[in-house]
Formats: structure tokens, C-alpha cells, sequence
């Protein structure tokens, strides 16, 4: 029987999508893993506002990615459980690696002044290395493995397949942020065609729904 969150899940992953690129544009360019010590603690001085605002609002972002993320799973393990659950688990990678990066940002914009020089260069080293590389790591896992259970139970189009193993492999490239684009991209895509389908086919699971309709009368 069809409710309402089934109806509406699959449009999380659009309000994921476009509130993840809203917290990129808030959050700024932070200083990149070249940066000196002293412009890192002059950057992050200069904008902690805007950092804390940024990662406030990523908690949002990742509770609605998994909420999502959750929902796209239980629709492709109709086609194997198995990479249902890996693409899954590349999600929850993809989130946990965010979530250290807004933790290292925050702390780096906590109090700059007071930070050592050595301490707020292994601070940001983290941010851009460790965490970029778990966010490459997820976000490929994420999108090969959906795409692989897309192409197996054929619960999308097999094109939105073959353009995940794409953006998956380019997810891998060795980058700084270049993961969460593909992801996003894909993500978009995915919400837009399963919101689509659910509303095709809601009139017809409402009519072989209803009350007090004979199925011989059909």
C-alpha cells in the first residue's frame, strides 16, 4: 500500500543534493593542503562564522543523505542484497569522512588564534587528505555498487547504471572534492526518475486499492 513517504522519500535526495551545494557556497574555499600554518589561522579566523554555519547546516545535509541513501537501498535489494547493502555502506563512509572534515573545520575555527602553528597545519592536512580520501572511497562504493544492483534487478533505467559506474570511477580521482560532485550528480538524477515513477504509478496502485471494488468488476 503506497503512503505517504513513499511518495515523498525519493525527493530527499533532491533537497540532499541542493543543500549540500548550498554548503559548499557557504563554507567557502578553506585554505588547501599547500597552505601555510599562519594563513590557515588567518583564514579560519577570518570566516568563522561562515564555517560554523556551514557545519551545522552538513548535519542536516547528512541526516536527510541517509535518510535517502536508506530508502535507495531497500529499492535495490529487490535486485541483490548484497550490493544494496555496499552501496549503503559506501553512503555511511561518504557521511562518517564528512563528518570528520566539519569536525576538524570546526575546531580549526573555534578559537585560531590559540592554535600552535604545527597543530593548525596537521589540522587542516587532515581535513584535506584523510577525509578526502574516505569521501572518494564512499562516494565510488556508493555508485558502482548501486549502479551494479541497478543493472542486475532493473529498478531504473539502465542508463542511469552505466552513468554511475562512470562517475563512480571518477569519484576515485585523486582530487580535492571531486568525490561529492559525481555522487551529487547522480543522486539528483536517481531522486528526479524515482519521484517520477512513484507518481506514474500511484493512480494505479490506488485503483487496485480501493475498497469495496471487486477485482471481477475490473
Amino acid at each position: 500500500m503506497e503512503t505517504r513517504w513513499t511518495r515523498l522519500a525519493p525527493l530527499l535526495g533532491v533537497v540532499f543534493v541542493v543543500l549540500l551545494g548550498i554548503d559548499f557556497a557557504v563554507g567557502g574555499n578553506e585554505p588547501g593542503p599547500g597552505a601555510s600554518a599562519a594563513k590557515v589561522i588567518s583564514w579560519y579566523g577570518a570566516h568563522r562564522s561562515r564555517v560554523r554555519i556551514s557545519e551545522y547546516l552538513f548535519a542536516v545535509v547528512l541526516v536527510l543523505g541517509l535518510l535517502f541513501y536508506g530508502y535507495l537501498r531497500d529499492r535495490l535489494a529487490e535486485g541483490s542484497r548484497g550490493l544494496a547493502a555496499t552501496a549503503f555502506g559506501g553512503a555511511i563512509l561518504f557521511a562518517v569522512s564528512g563528518a570528520v572534515g566539519s569536525g576538524v573545520e570546526l575546531a580549526l575555527a573555534d578559537d585560531p588564534a590559540r592554535l600552535s602553528l604545527a597543530t593548525a597545519h596537521a589540522l587542516n592536512l587532515v581535513n584535506d587528505y584523510v577525509a578526502t580520501i574516505a569521501v572518494a572511497a564512499g562516494a565510488a562504493a556508493l555508485l558502482i555498487a548501486a549502479s551494479l544492483a541497478i543493472l542486475r534487478g532493473r529498478q531504473l533505467p539502465e542508463w542511469i547504471a552505466w552513468l554511475g559506474l562512470v562517475f563512480g570511477v571518477a569519484a576515485l580521482v585523486p582530487v580535492r572534492n571531486v568525490g561529492p560532485i559525481p555522487a551529487g550528480i547522480w543522486t539528483l538524477i536517481v531522486s528526479i526518475v524515482l519521484f517520477i515513477r512513484g507518481r506514474q504509478t500511484s493512480p494505479v496502485s490506488r485503483t487496485a486499492t480501493a475498497p469495496g471494488v471487486p477485482s471481477g468488476a475490473r
